[in-house]
């Protein structure tokens, strides 16, 4: 077996696969060539299983998946084998500031609009600051003068740069409860005998919603994705995976759905309600029992046993908690209430 140093998500490999096709348009190379690398980051992030871990039990089993031919395949087993980009990669990156890759992220940038952005204006080399420095280049107007751009361009990578870091307009708890019974009534009207839940903030009951967030319990899911891509509010498709999808539906709301067997339906629906504080009491407090709380279930730190639940209501009592609603899940003070609760009527 092949060994590696590190695990590698299926995530970060069509990334950097995404980055060697932005460098590849940005130095004008092959259409074709391009278009591979484009190809394959898509294969890649959305195949249902690790390409690390296939790589790991034999490197000829990527015969299986689709689009990646001998040179990319070579890139790929170069980095998994020594943990570093392989001598072409790094050629191809020369020239090109880190930052375009964060840049082309956001919808309507492009690669040379990203190039362009990183060669005519400062930034700084933490992404996240220089996000926050092109919103503020937007809104002074540093952009609109330059040739092939316009008020009409730098307005667009405005919008979008927002959305991209989440501070775009957010839904009030109303509207997106509408918006989610709708696609969940949508879906009902095909899978009427599938439970569908909303989670995240709008679960919590939160004045404002940014993403909506929808569970199914299904032991199978590529009916319901099929059904989901299908809404007629979708205006765009994100992304689609074996067990979850993205849509962004109007004026400008993303949706996320995950289909999850019933076995770990419980904890998927506690994990993702949320909030992220209240889990990370919640986790504290089981590790003080000597358990571990994860999306699949409870498991015993002594034992190695995983222990999943019908109900949320069973979750909290295995923790001697008991049931916290959601919208009281605040990452207060409701851990010592609920166990107080517990022992007073146990």
């Amino acid at each position: 077996m092949s060994k590696s140093k590190k695990d590698y998500s299926n995530a970060e490999v069509a990334q950097l696969l995404q980055n060697i096709a932005t460098a590849y348009e940005i130095k004008k190379k092959n259409f074709f060539r391009i278009k591979s690398y484009q190809d394959a980051a898509e294969t890649i992030l959305t195949y249902p299983e690790s390409v690390f871990k296939l790589w790991q039990k034999n490197p000829a089993l990527f015969d299986n998946i689709p689009g990646i031919g001998p040179n990319i395949f070579t890139k790929i087993t170069y980095l998994f084998t020594k943990n570093k980009l392989h001598p072409h990669i790094i050629k191809a990156f020369k020239g090109i500031s880190p930052l375009v890759f964060t840049f082309t992220k956001i919808n309507s940038i492009g690669p040379k609009t990203a190039s362009v952005l990183t060669k005519k204006l400062k930034f700084s080399k933490d992404p996240i600051k220089a996000l926050d420095q092109l919103i503020k280049y937007c809104r002074q107007g540093k952009i609109r003068n330059w040739p092939h751009f316009g008020v009409k361009s730098e307005q667009s990578i405005l919008k979008n740069t927002l959305i991209f870091l989440g501070q775009s307009r957010r839904m009030s708890y109303q509207e997106a409860k509408d918006n989610a019974d709708k696609i969940i009534s949508f879906l009902k009207k095909e899978f009427p005998k599938i439970e569908f839940i909303a989670l995240g903030s709008l679960r919590r009951h939160s004045t404002t919603v940014g993403d909506i967030d929808l569970v199914a319990k299904a032991e199978k899911s590529e009916l319901i994705l099929d059904k989901f891509l299908e809404y007629s509010d979708n205006i765009q498709t994100i992304n689609r995976g074996s067990k979850k999808a993205s849509i962004k539906i109007y004026p400008d709301i993303r949706v996320d759905i995950m289909i999850q067997p019933a076995k770990n339906f419980a904890s998927l629906v506690q994990h993702f309600t949320g909030s992220r504080q209240h889990n990370i009491l919640l986790r504290k407090y089981a590790l003080s029992l000597g358990y571990s709380v994860s999306e699949y279930g409870i498991k015993d730190l002594k034992t190695g046993k995983i222990h999943t639940f019908e109900t949320e209501e069973k979750l909290y009592n295995f923790l001697k908690l008991d049931y916290i609603k959601p919208e009281l899940r605040l990452g207060e003070k409701e851990i010592e209430d609920a166990k107080k609760c517990y022992n007073q009527s146990h």
